[in-house]
């Protein structure tokens, strides 16, 4: 067991530098991506959120004096309620076809390394899972 190890240090120290490589890479690759996807969310919410407002202030205002005012005040609350209503369930739907999520690639790396060292030293006991068992496992499948 030494032996082996001693055989597959310089591999593994590598394979760890290149892991840390790897990690960094992705770990800017996944802020830069979050930060300008959460800046675009707050400029489009408020932006959203400010013409809302005026066009409900409008509708009010041209229907004060009439009959129908509380009609637009409860068309415009039963309308926002289902715009609420169909962005909750937007939000809360799956990750695109298509889309890597955060550390794909290292994770991926991660278990062909495993494998690797499996096949070169059997005698370590790693049998790692292959990456469409460990996908379905960590959606819960």
């Amino acid at each position: 067991m030494l032996e082996a190890l001693q055989r597959l240090a310089p591999a593994v120290l590598r394979h760890l530098l290149a892991y840390g490589e790897l990690l960094f890479e992705e770990g800017g690759d996944a802020l830069r991506q979050s930060r300008r996807r959460a800046l675009a969310a707050a400029v489009t919410a408020g932006a959203a959120l400010m013409s809302l407002s005026l066009a409900c202030v409008w509708a009010i205002a041209v229907s004060w004096d009439g009959p129908n005012r509380l009609v637009v005040i409860g068309a415009l609350c039963l309308g926002f309620a289902l715009v609420a209503l169909i962005g909750a369930a937007y939000a809360s739907g799956a990750i695109a076809v298509g889309s890597t999520t955060p550390f794909e690639r290292l994770r991926a790396e991660w278990h062909a390394d495993m494998r690797e060292l499996a096949q070169l030293e059997p005698s370590l006991g790693i049998i790692p899972p292959t990456p469409a068992s460990a996908a379905s496992s960590a959606h819960g499948k």
